[in-house]
């Protein structure tokens, strides 16, 4: 899940900010970053809304960040 820390360092955001604002601890994110544990659906949504891309974009099926903005 190389997108995640892309899109994470894109913001400047660290880890600790991210399990304060999505609720899914350091650790884990860390886990997600780096391969070593994948996130189940739901939690790739709520990381796809928290940095406002699609779930596909997110998980790297699409280099489209968001299909349908309105």
């Amino acid at each position: 899940m190389n997108r995640l820390k892309e899109l994470r360092l894109e913001r400047g955001l660290t880890l600790k900010y991210m399990e304060l604002g999505t609720g899914i601890s350091f650790t884990t994110l860390s886990k997600y970053e780096n391969n070593i544990q994948q996130p189940k659906l739901a939690t790739r949504e709520l990381l796809a809304n928290y940095f406002d891309v699609d779930p596909e974009y997110l998980v790297g099926w699409s280099d489209i960040k968001r299909k349908n903005v309105q």
